[in-house]
């Protein structure tokens, strides 16, 4: 659990992200974005964890899990990612 791991999930997500904005099909789109808001997701928990809700970081994390798609996605799963801790088997 360290700062190069949330990185690769908040990474990964981005690259998830790219991948819905380009889907065919409303399906595969939804399911990109899902992927993404899993992993800036974890991101924002483990950075969190690390150093605190006040962190620059975390803050900037955290506003990204606030933008619509990934609001919508949240409220979709019964979420609030505030509330959330970190879980490296999730």
């Amino acid at each position: 659990e360290n700062v190069t791991l949330a990185r690769l999930y908040f990474n990964k997500a981005v690259g998830r992200e790219d991948y819905g904005k380009t889907s065919n099909t409303e399906e595969e789109k939804i399911e990109r974005y899902g992927q993404a808001y899993d992993n800036y997701k974890k991101a924002f928990l483990l950075m969190r964890k690390l150093f605190g809700p006040e962190h620059a970081t975390v803050k900037r994390y955290r506003d990204k899990l606030a933008e619509p798609t990934y609001a919508w996605l949240a409220d979709d799963r019964e979420e609030d990612v505030d509330s959330l801790q970190y879980n490296p088997t999730s």
